[in-house]
């Protein structure tokens, strides 16, 4: 029973984590992308993270919203891509390979 339980948790702990980005998939990424569409083709990120920005001009008030997605590398692709989307918009994407 308790073998059971830990192959159980095994797998569980790997269905938690996002399969890095295939070379095929990346080449289809492109700025100007809606966030929606970017996790549609590339599936759930490993990591995300979200910062606001406020600006006043003209007596204007603007919050724009940045937000990075993190795709790590694993044993099968040595990759990790990070894109940084702008108000749910790509504005840019980098794919690094892990030493």
């Amino acid at each position: 029973m308790k073998a059971r339980l830990a192959a159980f948790a095994l797998v569980i702990t790997g269905a938690a984590h996002a399969a890095p980005i295939p070379f095929e998939t990346y080449i289809k990424l492109h700025n100007g992308m809606l966030e929606a569409e970017l996790v549609s083709v590339a599936g759930a990120p490993d990591y995300g993270s979200d910062s606001n920005q406020g600006r006043l001009a003209s007596g204007v008030a603007t919050v724009s919203t940045t937000r990075q997605l993190s795709w790590l590398a694993n044993g099968q692709i040595p990759y990790t891509t990070v894109v940084t989307l702008r108000d749910g918009v790509v504005v840019d994407i980098k794919r690094d390979k892990k030493l």
